[in-house]
């Protein structure tokens, strides 16, 4: 029996389905789900030089103003701080990096509309 709620499964389908799009738009995913006390990073990837820290929001409804209107303030903050700390880790640093957000759209049919943001926010 599954713990998961529907919340989490359809955020994990979204993960599932954020990396294929990425992949398929030529990004190299390096690492997914990547936590640290500060927060969590849904995707690390790599297009072309750029390190691209990729926060995937998905949902079934437009309420709250959708899957891009969910990020507010609070989020940012966190996402900057773990990317903060991600590069900490690091040997050498990445000529450019950037947030880049996956936003979809579940359509009542099941099918994702897909939305790709790259540069969403500023540090």
């Amino acid at each position: 029996m599954s713990t998961l709620t529907d919340r989490q499964r359809l955020g994990q389908r979204g993960e599932r389905v954020a990396r294929r799009f990425l992949v398929s738009q030529g990004y190299i995913i390096e690492e997914a789900n990547v936590r640290f006390p500060v927060g969590e990073i849904d995707l690390i990837a790599r297009e072309g030089e750029t390190l691209c820290f990729v926060e995937v929001r998905s949902t079934a409804s437009d309420a709250w103003g959708g899957p891009l209107g969910s990020i507010g303030e609070r989020k940012r903050r966190r996402l900057i701080r773990a990317a903060r700390w991600y590069l900490q880790r690091l040997r050498l640093l990445p000529p450019e990096t950037r947030f880049d957000v996956v936003a979809i759209d579940w359509l009542p049919d099941g099918t994702p509309s897909i939305e790709l943001v790259r540069g969403a926010f500023e540090t």
